[in-house]
C-alpha cells in the first residue's frame, strides 16, 4: 500500500509542488504526502503562505481513486490536482471564518 500512495504522490508531485498563484494569494506547495483511509485517501500538502507555514489535509473521495489504478490517464491525473489546487485555495480564503475550511489545516511553527 505504500509503495501505491508514494506512485500517487509521484503522479501529483508536477502538478502541485511549487509555486500556486491566484489572484489575492500565492502558495508554495514544499511538501506533498497521501495517506490512504480506507477507499478513500488525503493529500497532505505543506505550504508557505503570507510567511507562515501550514499543514492542510484536502481529504478525496472513493471516486478519486481511480489515481491508484495503474497508470491513469495524464487528464484524470491533471483534474485531480487541479481540484486539489482550487481546495487550497478555497481553504486559504475561508480558513478564518469557516469551521470546516479551518480543521483542514494547521499551522506549524516557524523553522529555527
Amino acid at each position: 500500500m505504500a509503495f501505491d500512495a508514494e506512485r500517487v504522490r509521484d503522479l501529483l508531485v508536477p502538478h502541485l509542488m511549487g509555486r500556486l498563484d491566484d489572484p489575492s494569494a500565492t502558495l508554495e506547495v514544499t511538501g506533498l504526502e497521501i495517506v490512504e483511509r480506507g477507499r478513500a485517501f488525503v493529500i497532505v500538502v505543506e505550504l508557505l503562505a503570507d510567511g507562515q507555514r501550514w499543514r492542510v489535509r484536502l481529504p478525496r473521495d472513493n471516486a478519486d481513486r481511480v489515481l491508484f489504478d495503474g497508470a491513469p490517464p495524464y487528464h484524470v491525473v491533471r483534474g485531480i490536482a487541479g481540484m486539489a489546487r482550487v481546495q487550497l485555495f478555497e481553504w486559504w480564503h475561508t480558513k478564518g471564518h469557516e469551521r470546516r475550511s479551518a480543521k483542514l489545516g494547521e499551522r506549524l511553527r516557524p523553522a529555527d
